[in-house]
């Protein structure tokens, strides 16, 4: 049984790891990171993790091909691949077309947030 545990362990470990060969930044970003969100037309929650900036944002920037991180899972990855401690806001901004999800997929973006070493600012309660 130990050993298992063990190999379960490690095998964590390593889902948590960058890929080979991608080291995370050393320096945050300058006006850290925004999250969005949104369901796709299948219903699954897709994501886009962009740099912050003093202006809003379209929805069609946000959910440009090129941005789109689809589900929790890759969410995390993109998490890993910031620099330890950047701030990551998550904030909509009355923006049409988002949405955030329900309180346990929120839950898990935040502690993959929290693995990630990431400072994640979760939505407002009450969304």
């Amino acid at each position: 049984m130990k050993p298992l545990l063990g190999l379960l362990s490690l095998v964590s470990v390593m889902l948590l790891l960058p890929a080979h060969g991608q080291e995370r930044p050393s320096q945050k970003a300058f006006k850290g990171m925004e999250l969005y969100s949104w369901k796709d037309s299948s219903g699954d929650w897709m994501f886009a993790l962009l740099p912050g900036t003093n202006r809003l944002k379209t929805e069609v920037e946000v959910k440009k091909t090129g941005n789109r991180i689809p589900g929790v899972k890759e969410l995390e990855k993109s998490f890993l691949r910031l620099a330890e401690g950047e701030l990551v806001l998550w904030a909509h901004r009355d923006l049409d077309g988002l949405a955030y999800p329900d309180d346990r997929t929120t839950a898990d973006i935040v502690s993959s947030a929290k693995r990630a070493k990431v400072e994640l600012h979760p939505p407002p309660t009450g969304k």
